[in-house]
Order: structure tokens, then sequence, then C-alpha cells
């Protein structure tokens, strides 16, 4: 005999008891002649998640109304009034929900809500957090078709790239200007924290102006940092062998901040500031901060003075071997550019500037001479942040943003810059970033629902 199967949905009467049987799918249990024949498919899974909604849906729908007895207008009882069917989107299904009408007899007013206006959305919020994270993390239209991927292959309008736009903008643009409502009462004070601050540029949407700078910063306690062995004392050949890699490391824990907004710096300074609260900054902190050598980064870290007890300020490492590693010379020319970076390895700001003179007048090209030039000119605007990179090194000390993913390449490069026709407005950046700079820290594990329930706030009754 053919075994059968029945998936039912059962609620119970004013009694208590279940009689109400809502069937939800039924079928013959068939032999599987393969593993694809196992189980319920892809598609299957989500029909049948699609019918349990909608009898849920069925029976929460008597509640959906407007929680109002009388008109408004006439001050006159209400009635019902029938419904009207509105949109509502979970997770992996689309539905047409029936919301209760009311009716004045008196002066004819009428309510005629939806989801939307009764909620502030139509979208479930465990929805709205896939979509942040999908278009977060990958352009618009590869969120799209992933989200319906996962939704058994069937076209979304919920997922389309307008609205995943739309949401981005809605709850990056909350997280940016809430942060500071509830920092938790269990942060407790660090000795020591580090700071990065870095800038990228971005292609602007404006055919006019070619492109925009946002700015980044991450703090984190160096304690949370899990580094690789430390080195000993190297030699110039040794160095010469040392991988960018070496320098890696993990941090575990950190609160990162993003902005793209032209407003003089005001708002990753307050972003900054934020970062660094959460991290455990007071008064009595010992603040490391590292740059690119860039003022305006300088002018962040700067912002941070009245809020801690020191700064220590670094031009990054890994900034100034990249500058290094765009200067391509013959072999004998070669080995004074490393000695020039030796020098600067080791804290000899002096030295450095020597090599790079004597290499300047040896140079015949003027591609290399203007990149030389660049170079003497970085190095003497930033030559109060060189330290012994290889002493701090020795110590365990933090030295380069390479010990950990650089805050721009992980917050912005990776998602703003994938395609060379990628172009943005200022403000769909700045909100993308936030979203990303939340996914980024602690932040969006810990508050993703108050962000975004919040952001989509019900119409005041």
């Amino acid at each position: 005999m053919l075994q059968k199967y029945r998936i039912v949905m059962q609620y119970t009467n004013e009694d208590g008891e279940f009689t109400n049987i809502d069937i939800i799918d039924e079928g013959c249990v068939k032999k599987p002649e393969g593993i694809i024949d196992l189980g319920f498919r892809h598609v299957e899974q989500i029909q049948i998640l699609r019918r349990i909604q909608d009898s849920l849906l069925r029976a929460q729908s008597v509640n959906l109304k407007e929680d109002i007895t009388f008109c408004p207008q006439c001050n006159h009882k209400l009635k019902k009034n029938g419904t009207t069917k509105s949109s509502f989107n979970a997770v992996f299904t689309d539905h047409k929900v029936p919301v209760h009408r009311l009716l004045c007899t008196q002066c004819k007013w009428q309510s005629v809500p939806s989801i939307n206006s009764l909620f502030g959305t139509h979208m479930h919020p465990d929805l709205t957090k896939l979509q942040c994270e999908h278009a977060g993390e990958k352009s618009y239209k590869k969120a799209e078709t992933d989200l319906n991927k996962q939704s058994g292959g069937e076209k979304r309008t919920v997922n389309s790239t307008m609205t995943l736009h739309g949401v981005v903008e809605q709850v990056g643009n909350y997280i940016g200007a809430h942060q500071d409502i509830r920092l938790p009462d269990t942060i407790k004070p660090t000795a020591a924290l580090v700071l990065q601050v870095d800038g990228g540029h971005i292609k602007a949407k404006d055919p006019d102006a070619r492109s925009f700078e946002a700015m980044t910063s991450v703090v984190y306690n160096p304690d949370n940092i899990q580094p690789k062995a430390v080195r000993k004392v190297i030699s110039l050949e040794e160095f010469k062998k040392t991988s960018k890699d070496d320098f890696r490391g993990e941090i575990t824990r950190k609160h990162c901040a993003a902005s793209a907004l032209d407003d003089h710096q005001e708002q990753i300074k307050k972003l900054t500031l934020l970062a660094a609260k959460k991290e455990g900054l007071t008064k009595t902190t010992h603040l490391t901060a590292l740059s690119d050598g860039a003022q305006n980064c300088w002018n962040v870290i700067d912002s941070m003075e009245a809020h801690c007890a020191t700064i220590t300020r670094i031009l990054d490492w890994f900034h100034i071997a990249m500058k290094f590693q765009t200067i391509s010379l013959p072999e004998k020319q070669r080995n004074i550019l490393d000695s020039a970076k030796w020098g600067l390895w080791n804290g000899n700001v002096k030295l450095a500037i020597e090599r790079l003179n004597e290499l300047a007048k040896e140079i015949l090209t003027d591609k290399n001479k203007d990149k030389i030039s660049k170079l003497i000119n970085y190095i003497n605007n930033n030559k109060d942040k060189i330290v012994n990179y290889s002493e701090r090194k020795r110590n365990g000390l933090v030295f380069t943003s390479n010990i950990a993913e650089c805050t721009v390449e992980s917050l912005i490069n990776q998602r703003c810059k994938g395609q060379q026709h990628m172009r943005w407005s200022r403000e769909g950046v700045h909100s993308l970033l936030q979203i990303r700079a939340a996914m980024a820290s602690t932040d969006w594990v810990i508050n993703w629902e108050n962000y975004v329930t919040n952001a989509y706030p019900r119409a005041a009754q």
C-alpha cells in the first residue's frame, strides 16, 4: 500500500480545542530513485512555506485594523466595513493579507489601512536584514539575483535593485544618525587603544566631478590582535625578502566608522569618537594612531586629543612600503632605494633622505625623478610621525594597518570600486558605508533589529 502524507495547520476554537484544520500540502511517499528524490525540493519547500505563512496570516488578520473606536471627524462609533488585501513580504515569500476597513455610518469617514500604514513597512525585518547584508557586500544587481535564488528562483519585486537601494538608504541613514543613542553600561575603560584613519576616492555620478573622498576609521584594543610570531632583528638582505603578509594579524573585536559626506569631516570625527567609546575610550586611555600621512586623516586623529590621555601618531608603514613598491629601478639603483627604505624601517629619517637624494642624482627618467621627489616630500612632511618600526615590531607594538585588513580596502574598495563602471553619489555611498561599518564592527550582530525596526517607524495614530 502506498504511504501518504499530509501537512496541516490546526487552530483552537473558543473552548481551546484544536478543531479547525487548514491543509497545507499532501501527497504520496515515493521510493527515492536517487538523492534528488530525498525530501522536498527547494521550490517545493518555498511553496509549503508560503502556504503555512498564508494560513497563519489569515488567522492573524482578524487583529489587523487601526486601533481606533470612534470617528476622528464626528466622534461617532465606527463599524467594520469588510477587508482589503494588503501586500506583505516575508523572508522568502510574498503575500496578500486581509486588513480590516472601518466606516463611520454618520459622516461616511473611512479607514482603509495597509500593512505599511500599520507597521511602517510591508517588509519583515528579517528580510530587510538579509537585504542590507547582501546589498552591503555586493552590487545591488548581484544581491537581487542571490536573494531571488534563495527564494526558489522566483523574481520578486521586493528584491529589485531599486528596492534594495531604498532599503540601504533608509537603514544606513538611520544607523549614521543614531549610533550614540545607547552606549552600553557594560563598556569597560581601556588603558590603550589603536586608531587607524584612512581615505579612499570613489568615482562620482556627476560627470563634471571625477571623484570624491570617503573616509574610514577603525578602533581596537591591541590586546585583541592575534599577530604572527615576532621576528628578530633582520639584516638589509633579509628585509628585502620580507613579505607584507609577515605583518598580518587578526583583530578579534573592533569598531569601525565611515563617512562620505562633504561636511568638513564633522561626521567622521563624531563617528570615530563613538567607535572609540564603544571600545572603552576614556580620558585615561593612551591612543596609538596610524595614518597614511594625509592631512585630513591627521585632522580626525587630532580631534581625539581632548578625549584621551595621550596620542602616539605613527605614519603607517603599509603606506610607506607601498610608495617604495611603485618605483621600478635597475638593480644598482634598487639597492640604494632599499637602503633608504631600510633606514625608515629603523626610524632613521636622515639616512633615508640622504639615500633618496643620492638616488635622485642618478636617475635619468623624468617619471622616476618625479616619484623620488614626491617620496622625499612625503617623508619630510611626516617625519615627526616616523618611528623605529623594527623596534616596535620586535616589542609586539602596532606599527602598520596591514596587521589587519585595511579599512579602505575592506569598507570602501571591495564594494564601491569592484567594477570600473561603478559611480556613486555622496549620499548613496554614505548610507551604504554605515551598514558596512556596522557589519565590520560588533554593532550589526547586536543591534541590527533595533536599526531595522526603528528605520521604519509606525505612523502616528
